[in-house]
């Protein structure tokens, strides 16, 4: 800033020594002339005779005082921040150095200002009115209020606001409070609008909070301190309306706090005074001025609860988990009711896709068993009896466990049937990679489970459920069980089936999880059902726990055991390679032996006794024998 006033009047309170000589003696050539501002308050016109700039340096009052008398005798005003001042300078992009203060200050182009009269006082910063947790913190004791904050926020409702537009609109919300805004630099508030404002648009912004669950309110609060740049889109839980008259009034009485002091009581009438005085501001405030229709009202209120939800908003204090708007409900539970119910084409693609995973499995063949994965329509019923244990809904539960019921009775069928019409029997590794299933296995479950209640509450990425289905296999386990059927063979049977409990109960457990957290039950209804489930849950944990624990053995023995050399008949052996699996009950290796000479049936029974040595079961030796010169 190159140009600065010929004279000024220097009004000052409490000022720090060496501040008025500083100004005096000031190096851009204006001519200042000093006075404590009790003086030009008392005897304005004598003060200001002559004098068509005004400078202040004096606390929050002092200034609004300043700027009240800037409105009425038509001066331009310049401001010098005190030590303890500091959102003074942040949200008037001041400088905070003195001698730079000192220039803007005296610079002679101040912009014309808009001026916020909120119940009559000026407000130059944010008014609040109610509780608008963790964003009306005062200043200089923000961890004191911060634990306060809490505290409250673990038992504060939302109230009915009745919020009145300069063009007379009337709208009727809840929130937990609001916050009137003038356009400032520094604040969370005002950066949330700051595409849409400036210190010139003759308008005043009000930003609701009606957070509708904690949650919701903590991801808004990350996404606020988080974001680098803010776009036009709201956050969730935030409403904004700006116009040039606001009138605010609860349905009940609250304290207003004006620029961080309780100044006055609800309702608020709130008025902007259009370009109302000159202002020297920083600038970062010079650069948002812009020429803007003072007549236009901004009025965005989709995040706020509309009348249809309004009762229920205010019925309950405000849950840790959100909860669901009625069309998400509608359209879920539709599908939802849907998907439990028995019918034909859930009969022709449970058998088709059972004898798709069988022959599958027979041939060993990834692709097919991929193939009957997605054709399977298990998924569905077991998602649907999620929802029913979490809200208690019995009609949709006993539907869908009466439509899993069938599924699983009849793939057990089909696969046993299937087994019957071979003649040869093998058991291919795509079998024994469904046997002995662990905590692993529940983990991908889980994981699953809350990707089906996720996918299946989103009508725009309910198509993703095929991935769904592919992650977690609920067929081939099955089709696996119904072969041990077939075979005869218990162990085939339990471990595949417990496998597919696994997969069952971990779906259900974590599908009732997230769909508690996206808001389709407000509370835990059916606590006996959660309470069946997690001891099922238990009682399966431990012998996932025993068989990963004895997966990790066997990973362990195989290292070692390929590292040791054997001496049998005076030959030497070596391991290259070796599998633990289990087979029919028993323990089973498969090894890979490299040897110099020919071996013996002798030899090869001295080398089993030498790992039989190691087991205290007995095992099952498969040896495949390779000669290296």
């Amino acid at each position: 800033m190159s140009k600065f006033v010929e004279s000024a009047l220097l009004v000052y309170d409490q000022a720090p020594e060496g501040l008025v000589s500083a100004v005096l003696d000031n190096s851009c050539g204006a001519a200042v002339n000093a006075r404590p501002l009790a003086q030009l308050l008392e005897d304005p016109l004598a003060c200001l005779a002559g004098a068509d700039h005004v400078v202040v340096a004096a606390d929050l009052d002092g200034v609004k005082q300043v700027l009240q008398l800037a409105m009425e005798h038509q001066f331009s005003v310049g401001i010098l921040p005190l030590m303890r001042q500091g959102r003074l300078v942040r949200y008037l992009d001041l400088p905070g150095n003195r001698e730079q203060a000192i220039e803007l200050a005296l610079a002679s182009d101040a912009p014309l200002m808009d001026i916020i009269l909120c119940n009559g006082q000026i407000m130059l910063f944010r008014a609040s009115i109610g509780w608008i947790p963790m964003l009306d913190a005062p200043e200089g004791r923000r961890m004191r209020w911060f634990f306060s904050a809490i505290r409250k926020l673990l038992r504060f409702r939302l109230q009915a606001f009745t919020l009145t537009t300069s063009s007379g609109k009337s709208i009727r919300t809840a929130a937990s409070g609001c916050m009137l805004v003038q356009r400032h630099t520094g604040d969370l508030v005002s950066d949330l609008t700051e595409y849409d404002s400036s210190v010139q648009d003759g308008a005043v912004g009000l930003v609701i909070t009606a957070p509708i669950s904690m949650l919701q309110y903590f991801t808004f609060l990350v996404q606020l301190v988080t974001s680098r740049s803010h776009s036009k889109k709201l956050p969730q839980a935030i409403g904004h309306i700006k116009s040039s008259e606001l009138r605010i009034e609860p349905e009940r009485q609250m304290d207003v706090h004006i620029d961080g002091v309780q100044a006055s009581t609800t309702p608020v009438f709130c008025k902007t005074l259009h370009n109302a005085t000159r202002v020297n501001v920083g600038p970062a405030l010079r650069q948002t001025g812009r020429k803007t229709d003072t007549r236009r009202e901004s009025i965005r209120i989709e995040n706020l609860p509309n009348e249809r939800e309004l009762k229920k908003s205010l019925s309950r204090r405000i849950p840790f988990f959100s909860y669901a708007s009625e069309d998400r409900f509608k359209d879920l539970f539709k599908s939802l009711r849907e998907d439990s119910e028995l019918h034909t084409s859930y009969l022709a693609l449970m058998i088709l896709s059972t004898m798709l995973a069988t022959v599958g499995l027979y041939l060993d063949n990834a692709a097919v068993i991929i193939g009957a994965m997605i054709l399977a329509p298990l998924m569905a019923p077991l998602v649907s009896a999620s929802m029913g244990l979490l809200r208690a809904d019995q009609r949709l539960y006993w539907h869908s466990l009466r439509t899993m019921s069938v599924g699983i009775a009849l793939a057990l069928a089909t696969a046993a049937l299937t087994t019957l019409a071979f003649p040869h029997k093998p058991v291919t590794a795509e079998m024994l990679g469904r046997l002995n299933p662990t905590l692993l296995d529940l983990v991908v479950a889980i994981v699953s489970g809350v990707a089906a209640a996720y996918a299946r509450s989103y009508r725009e990425i309910a198509q993703n459920l095929a991935g769904v289905a592919i992650a977690v296999a609920l067929v081939p386990p099955l089709a696996v069980a119904g072969i041990g059927l077939g075979r005869g063979d218990p162990y085939f049977f339990l471990q595949a089936f417990l496998l597919f409990l696994t997969n069952m109960v971990g779906i259900i457990l974590a599908a009732m999880f997230t769909f508690r957290i996206l808001g389709f039950s407000p509370v835990l209804r059916n606590k006996r059902g959660m309470l069946v489930m997690l001891l099922l849950l238990a009682l399966i944990t431990v012998p996932l726990y025993l068989s990963y624990s004895q997966i990790v053995d066997s990973i362990v023995f195989e290292k070692k055991l390929e590292s040791d050399r054997y001496y049998v008949n005076g030959k030497y052996l070596r391991i290259s390679k070796v599998k633990v699996s289990y087979h029919e009950g028993r323990l089973l290796l498969i090894i890979d032996l490299l040897a110099r000479e020919p071996l013996t049936r002798d030899d090869l029974g001295q080398f089993k006794q030498k790992i039989q040595s190691q087991f205290e079961e007995k095992l099952n030796v498969q040896t495949n024998v390779i000669y290296f010169l």
